[in-house]
């Protein structure tokens, strides 16, 4: 089965397509529904998925001028009361004031494209641009396990590629992008400078990943069964039919904040106020 022409990659498809080929197979060209849960303690997972996707919520509406007092009048939530309050104070530190929230941007990838949704792209024209990505997880990984990431690779490569609309049609150059990540459980924010020559190389890595899934005729198993226990589509593959455990699956690939791995933040109903 061959890509669509119009397929965008993503850093969660990719990211899938990393971690087992034959996932990315079953969710993105068979459109496989998911006929298993990802981990043993269900409804706790889901609770915390909701709470990032309110989390998100709120601070996509105050970033487009509601007042706080407003937004959190009738929240209930302590946890998530506190992770705005803290949000408040240090998560917009030292961030140009020309910003973005919720911004999608798509570039050309070999004969398809790519696809980025940023939480925030602040912007000091002519200057520098600041990614920030706003995560919830309990755990803070390491600043190389988070140059790592293919949304760390997928989110800078994409504004230096594409994002000259936003600095007065002046592409921004590497070197003046940064990309942050910012934590809710303590305020932590973990900066991750960007280079030209990280670019160029960011740049071959994604166009050899698109032009091999492109090219592939097979999408075989991942050798590394330890995240099968963590996939939907365990099940179908012969790979068990017992999930892991949420305390394991925390601690794996890129889902700290429950957004990566399987589940988009994308797929949680906006929760209203």
């Amino acid at each position: 089965m061959t890509l669509p022409d119009d397929f965008s990659f993503s850093q969660t498809s990719l990211s899938d397509y990393a971690d087992c080929p034959r996932r990315f197979e079953l969710k993105y060209l068979l459109e496989q529904r998911y006929p298993a849960p990802i981990v043993a303690e269900q409804l706790e997972l889901e609770h915390r998925i909701e709470q990032g996707a309110r989390f998100h919520h709120l601070i996509h509406q105050h970033q487009i001028g509601i007042p706080p007092d407003l937004l959190t009048r009738h929240l209930d939530d302590d946890e998530l009361l506190a992770w705005f309050a803290l949000y408040l104070r240090s998560g917009l530190d030292d961030l140009p004031q020309v910003r973005y929230p919720e911004i999608a941007l798509t570039v050309p990838l070999g004969d398809h494209a790519l696809t980025a949704k940023f939480d925030l792209i602040a912007v000091d024209l002519g200057e520098r641009a600041v990614i920030v990505d706003w995560k919830t997880g309990g755990r803070v990984p390491r600043a190389d396990a988070l140059a790592g990431r293919m949304q760390t690779v997928v989110y800078r490569y994409v504004l230096a590629k594409g994002g000259a609309h936003l600095n007065g049609g002046a592409p921004i150059p590497p070197e003046r992008i940064e990309m942050r990540y910012w934590y809710a459980q303590g305020g932590e924010s973990i900066r991750l400078p960007y280079s030209a020559a990280e670019y160029a190389r960011d740049e071959a890595e994604l166009r050899r990943l698109a032009a091999e899934i492109a090219a592939r005729a097979d999408f075989p198993l991942t050798e590394e069964t330890r995240r099968c226990a963590f996939c939907i589509y365990r099940a179908l593959c012969d790979r068990g039919d017992r999930a892991g455990s949420l305390a394991e699956w925390d601690g794996e690939g890129e889902s700290d904040d429950l957004s990566g791995f399987t589940l988009d933040i994308e797929q949680i109903a906006e929760i209203a106020f």
